[in-house]
């Protein structure tokens, strides 16, 4: 097989599987319907970038934890390439929700017995210190943590190798299909825009537009977020979370946010959603939205693409048409897959965290090389999960 690709997205997605695949060797022709990459969901001014811990230490705590540690290594590599990145390792400070909460963050504290240098627990009075602003409570701190514009990660993982990648913006794929053992992307015209043995689909939820991906349980999950004038070094000069998050202040402007409305898709801003997001920044940091008002603020929409068990999709896409729903269940190493068919989709709101991870897996899949991640977890990210589900729950209905 020729070791060239076609990614359709260039979102955190299809930039990260492109960079990674690139890094092999490929040659990538790269598809977006936008003018630049990193003009969806991707193009929101920062996002938060830290884990997301759990009791249990279940798959999402896992995913997030190894997605978190590949991040940090990606953005420092790409940064000391001298890419056009922009991110700041400034920390998080993730707050509580209220006692109960707090008293689940340091159980996991107690349980896991993290390095201080990656997460520890903070009480109200050090966390106030750390926001630079009278809190209502504790939370956890990760030192490590930060914010990252994900349109310049974009931007670097595609400059990282250039000469690889062969872009065409403001280009929308309308039809794919497979001939001759190549995959087409063709136009609204018939036009065939780029021809490769592998196809990606990294294009959110307008993924499903294509028969091929029509089972896919994913759906768009509206995020507005707002922005708030802000002093170059006025606090919190953090990144602060507490069912949404609040930025430092980059380029003058701090984000909050974000809203999460899902099958919604409003491109337009609403003052309700601006309000909605001045009422967690005072859940937050208390009084510190007093006197701004939601009418006079601006911010940006994006839908988020994501799935039910709030897991992406990462791998080779099943081949539903041939799937009988009422066969016992098989294992998904035995899943019929349409040969060279792939998706890396459904990051939701932490596709700063899982982007890099994501890609890395991608091309160790598609290339046969070791993968970065434990085969439970390569199980848990497998698209063909929701036709076993679904073909479990028909099963059952029919005994």
């Amino acid at each position: 097989m020729r070791c060239h690709a076609i990614v359709i997205g260039a979102g955190l997605a299809g930039s990260s599987a492109a960079e990674r695949l690139a890094a092999r060797g490929w040659t990538i022709d790269l598809i977006d319907a936008a003018q630049a990459p990193g003009q969806g969901a991707s193009g929101n001014l920062a996002g938060v970038l830290r884990p997301l811990p759990s009791v249990d230490d279940n798959r999402l705590a896992r995913l997030t934890r190894a997605g978190f540690a590949y991040a940090c290594e990606h953005l420092r590599a790409l940064t000391a390439a001298g890419l056009p990145l922009r991110w700041g390792q400034t920390g998080v400070l993730h707050l509580a929700r209220d006692d109960q909460h707090a008293a689940t963050q340091q159980r996991v504290i107690e349980l896991q017995q993290p390095p201080g240098s990656d997460l520890r627990w903070v009480d109200r009075d050090e966390a106030s210190q750390l926001a630079g602003w009278p809190v209502a409570i504790g939370g956890w701190w990760f030192p490590r943590g930060g914010w990252v514009d994900p349109a310049s990660l974009c931007r670097a993982n595609l400059a990282r190798h250039a000469m690889a990648v062969r872009t065409h913006y403001g280009c929308a794929v309308a039809h794919i299909e497979r001939q001759a053992d190549l995959w087409h992307a063709c136009d609204r015209a018939g036009q065939q825009i780029a021809e490769a043995p592998v196809l990606i689909l990294a294009n959110a939820a307008a993924a499903r537009c294509f028969a091929p991906a029509a089972h896919l349980p994913l759906r768009a999950a509206r995020g507005q977020v707002s922005h708030l004038p802000a002093a170059s070094a006025s606090p919190p000069t953090i990144v602060v979370c507490r069912l949404g998050y609040v930025t430092p202040a980059i380029d003058g402007l701090r984000c909050v946010g974000a809203t999460f409305a899902i099958d919604d898709d409003e491109a337009a801003q609403r003052v309700a959603d601006h309000a909605e997001n001045l009422a967690k920044l005072d859940f937050i940091l208390p009084g510190f939205a007093r006197d701004l008002s939601p009418a006079e603020l601006n911010g940006r929409v994006g839908c988020r693409p994501l799935s039910p068990d709030r897991l992406p999709m990462i791998g080779a896409i099943a081949d539903a048409a041939i799937i009988d729903p009422d066969r016992p269940r098989r294992p998904l190493a035995e899943m019929p897959r349409l040969p060279g068919l792939y998706v890396i989709n459904g990051f939701g709101a932490r596709g700063i965290v899982w982007s890099a991870l994501a890609g890395e897996l991608l091309a160790g899949l598609i290339t046969g090389a070791p993968l970065a991640l434990a085969d439970d977890l390569v199980g848990a990210v497998d698209p063909g999960r929701f036709l076993l589900r679904g073909r479990n729950r028909r099963v059952r209905s029919h005994s």
